[in-house]
């Protein structure tokens, strides 16, 4: 099945779990993957492993909180392929943390990353991806529909990614824009492997919301 044949998609996170699975599977049926992350050895990884099964990758650094680099693997993106037809936004990060001892600067470094990554990433995609008429599928979770304890800035991040989501696909759909978010549940990936939890945590709620 070829699904994605003639079609270039941009994946953030692509070092490792979600993106690594969703880069490889949109390679193995046809698509032509430009990888991001800001870890470089792990993400060049994934592409190498996509090329050396047969598929088209692109390994590239990125830090989507920042500006500069998300329009730098935009415009490397359009120079190598002459297009984008869709937008993955995966890369996030998590923490768990008693929300009375939350700090301000940990709070701002997740919804740097998680939403306004995600919105730079949209905002730096949409012109290319409105001439191609393509699509972004943001990374959402169901701490964006239920509080998940111990994880506020998480779950806040989240919901905010969903919402963003749905302005975007009202605001550009006539346009022939789209945009979705996916709210999975917990997955078994690195960044979910061996998490560090706070003292005095309650681990029936908290399996109970994930």
């Amino acid at each position: 099945m070829q699904r994605f044949e003639d079609k270039v998609v941009l994946v953030t996170g692509a070092a490792n779990g979600i993106g690594q699975a969703t880069a490889e599977r949109i390679a193995a049926e046809g698509g032509q993957v430009v990888c991001t992350d800001v870890q470089t050895e792990a993400v060049e990884a994934t592409a190498k492993a996509i090329q050396t099964a047969g598929g088209k990758a692109l390994a590239k650094t990125s830090d989507i909180s920042d500006p500069d680099s998300v329009a730098e693997v935009l415009a490397d993106t359009i120079e190598k392929f002459g297009k984008l037809d869709s937008l993955c936004n995966i890369a996030g990060i998590v923490h768990y943390d008693n929300t009375h001892d939350l700090e301000i600067a940990r709070w701002t470094r997740i919804l740097e990353v998680n939403l306004t990554g995600t919105f730079l990433m949209c905002q730096a995609a949409l012109p290319h991806l409105l001439e191609s008429q393509g699509c972004i599928v943001n990374m959402s979770s169901t701490s964006a529909l239920a509080g998940l304890p111990y994880a506020a800035a998480y779950g806040a991040s989240k919901a905010g990614v969903l919402s963003l989501t749905q302005a975007i696909a009202i605001e550009y759909g006539k346009q022939g824009g789209r945009a979705n978010a996916i709210c999975p549940g917990s997955i078994k990936t690195p960044m979910t492997k061996d998490p560090s939890f706070p003292d005095g945590i309650d681990m029936e709620i908290l399996m109970r919301a994930s």
